[in-house]
């Protein structure tokens, strides 16, 4: 986070004009997929209009709701998505804007159609062809879409306007057209799924009518002054013969601004073939604001034609005050530190900036929209919740008589619970047994491309500074020591551990893998300390075992090849590293462990393990059919972990009150034990 006094910031804090409407400021909560729409009948749910409430109280200055069907075509294309085309939806809209307008804030509609990124068969009873371009599919749903003749395409642009009129209709400040990330008008203006030759493809400047027409549509339907923007990908990074390059862009935004029927052009980049690049994970090494030469350069053609915002891992409105005084944007998209902390705005306003929770880009945000799931947070249990968890609840929740509270661990789960427990009111004490807090974050944060978990445990240690609780490092829990304090309450948050028998669901039959309680075999959070004490500490040729499809071992091989080593992961699984694929992350590791000539071997596994051999089977022919793996120095079991829960079992009849809770209830993510201390902490 770039440091800071509130008070040196002035272009933030400066109103933008845009057609009728004035902005009290210039930080923008670009579109981003929620998924909270409500199912039943595709209009705005109470908890997305908590969410947004929520933003302008935190003093953003104009919302866009995610991208919502804007057309018949393109309803039921996502869970949970909103449809606008129908009139039905205007109640909730109507909601929406009057709980933004509370707050003195703006908020707007991004008016979209899915193209081939929807799904023909999301819905049961709302089954379709799905439509696009040309015909070419979506790289992640693969279905052959109807290719867009001239009836598809004046059905389309008669729904945008229908759309725009609704939301106008429903006191919606404007709407912004979604022309970028591989949907359905981006897929018109995108050399990779547009292939016609007719009026609408053949060259940059014919690929941009449909989304003229469209715009066209809503202008008929709405007037002039209603306001009306765009949102582009500048770089579809697919080089020239691949997808949409800078220089079609700027041919592209001048035939658009020459339209004079946008009053904004919203700067973002990347489509579906690099989606990594829309979402940059931690992994990602492009600096932030990393999109302000695009906006500059559009601010050069547009002119006075209209405003330019630009989105780019923008965390703190420090760097959003850079791109402003650079004259590089007039509004600044900040998107998941908005996720992160709906009142980023408005501490750094108060000069509170050490109460903001920063996000990490961990991108459990994205990877919970991949699964069909609603947006949450991993860092800020908060965030999807707020209907019932925003600001002002924990002073509904206060503590009607304070009690002495003892939290034993210093994770993730234990800070969480502590700092929240704290800002009701109790006196809260937490002992940690390792030098430092973070739990397996301190490991994580050590580690290649997870530097920025630190991130997380700077945040829960500030919280717990804030509300005054009192932390204790190097200090072993024990019964005795815990009932020496006397306290009203103790919750237990003591971790896991991975265990290194090779029990695994994938051999049913047995309960450890043969060989593996040899000194050459480590489970794998030992052999990350090992590396990064001594990257050749395991030796020159190294198997990792790993069923938990999580960075850690793959951060580990990362070391130990840099260090010289041969090293193979291998995976029962599908493909290895599934939950790399969730957030995004394998799009930045496989290609630098490929680099380094690490071999990942899926559907394999370990039959069992002898002295500098392995013998190895592939799933589908099974033990029968047995290869060895030989010179093998040492070999990294990445299996299952196991909670640590003895003191806990050893106490619960010692003291009236006793909690357990994250890994040592069952070892599960940071976002989901992040989330139990909360809960617990707002009840204990």
């Amino acid at each position: 986070m770039n440091q800071g006094k509130a008070s040196q910031l002035t272009k933030v804090w400066e109103p933008l004009k845009l057609g009728d409407l004035t902005l009290r400021n210039r930080i923008l909560q670009p579109a981003h997929s929620s998924q909270h729409g409500d199912s039943s009948d595709h209009t705005f749910s109470k908890s997305q209009i908590a969410y947004f409430r929520e933003r302008a109280k935190g003093g953003v200055g104009l919302s866009i709701t995610e991208t919502v069907a804007a057309a018949r075509s393109a309803v039921g294309s996502f869970f949970n998505v909103v449809d606008v085309w129908s009139p039905k939806c205007i109640p909730s809209m109507k909601e929406l804007s009057d709980a933004v307008h509370e707050y003195d804030g703006h908020i707007m509609v991004q008016l979209a159609s899915m193209g081939v990124h929807d799904k023909g068969r999301m819905f049961i009873d709302q089954t379709k062809a799905i439509w696009g371009a040309s015909r070419i599919p979506s790289l992640m749903h693969n279905e052959m879409p109807l290719v867009m003749g001239q009836y598809e395409i004046d059905e389309l642009v008669e729904d945008f306007g229908q759309a725009a009129i609704n939301c106008m209709n429903a006191g919606i400040d404007g709407v912004e057209l979604h022309g970028a990330h591989s949907y359905g008008l981006g897929q018109f203006l995108s050399p990779t799924y547009n292939k016609r030759t007719d009026e609408y493809g053949g060259s940059p400047a014919k690929r941009c009518r449909l989304l003229i027409e469209c715009a066209q549509s809503v202008r008929r339907r709405v007037g002039e002054n209603y306001v009306m923007g765009v949102r582009l990908s500048w770089d579809e990074f697919l080089g020239a013969e691949g997808g949409i390059t800078p220089e079609q862009s700027e041919e592209q935004i001048e035939v658009l601004a020459a339209s004079g029927l946008f009053h904004f052009f919203d700067i973002s980049a990347g489509g579906y073939h690099t989606i990594h690049r829309a979402l940059p994970s931690m992994e990602d090494t492009a600096g932030e604001g990393w999109l302000e030469p695009y906006s500059k350069k559009a601010k050069e053609i547009v002119g006075d034609r209209g405003k330019v915002f630009v989105v780019g891992k923008i965390r703190d409105l420090h760097k959003a005050e850079e791109i402003l005084l650079n004259g590089s944007a007039d509004m600044i998209a900040i998107a998941r530190q908005l996720l992160t902390d709906a009142h980023t705005v408005r501490k750094t306003k108060e000069g509170k900036e050490h109460e903001i929770i920063l996000c990490n880009r961990c991108n459990e945000c994205a990877g919970r929209l991949w699964e069909h799931r609603e947006l949450v947070c991993a860092l800020n249990p908060v965030s999807g919740r707020e209907a019932y968890w925003g600001e002002g609840t924990l002073q509904i929740v206060r503590a009607d008589e304070a009690k002495s509270i003892v939290v034993v661990g210093g994770g993730p789960a234990g800070m969480k619970a502590a700092a929240v427990a704290a800002a009701r009111g109790h006196k809260v004490s937490l002992l940690e047994e390792a030098g430092s807090l973070g739990g397996h974050l301190r490991l994580l944060q050590q580690l290649p491309g997870l530097g920025d978990w630190s991130i997380a445990v700077d945040n829960l240690q500030r919280e717990m500074k804030n509300h005054g609780v009192v932390v204790e490092t190097g200090v072993t829990a024990t019964l005795s020591g815990i009932k020496s304090r006397a306290p009203d309450a103790v919750v237990f948050a003591t971790g896991s551990h991975f265990e290194k028998t090779g029990l695994s669901l994938y051999r049913p039959d047995r309960d450890t893998i043969p060989g593996a309680n040899s000194e050459w075999v480590m489970d794998v959070e030992q052999a990350a300390w090992a590396v990064l004490r001594d990257g050749h500490a395991l030796g020159r040729n190294i198997l990792i075992l790993d069923e938990t499809g999580t960075p850690l071992p793959f951060a580990v091989a990362e070391v130990l090849a840099e260090a010289g080593a041969s090293v193979e992961i291998m995976s029962p699984r599908m493909y290895a590293g599934e939950k790399l694929y969730r957030n995004l992350d394998m799009l930045y590791i496989f290609p630098r462990l490929k680099k380094l000539g690490i071999k990942i071997t899926n559907q394999y596994f370990v039959d069992s393990i002898g002295e500098n051999s392995v013998d190895v089977y592939d799933i589908w022919t099974g033990p029968e059919v047995l290869e060895t793996r030989r010179n093998v120095d040492t070999v990294i079991l990445s299996i299952l972990r196991l909670a640590d829960d003895e003191l806990y079992l050893n106490s619960i009849e010692h003291f009236e009150e006793v909690h357990r809770i994250g890994d040592m209830v069952a070892p599960r993510d940071v976002t989901a034990v992040i989330h139990e201390g909360e809960k617990l902490g707002r009840s204990v």
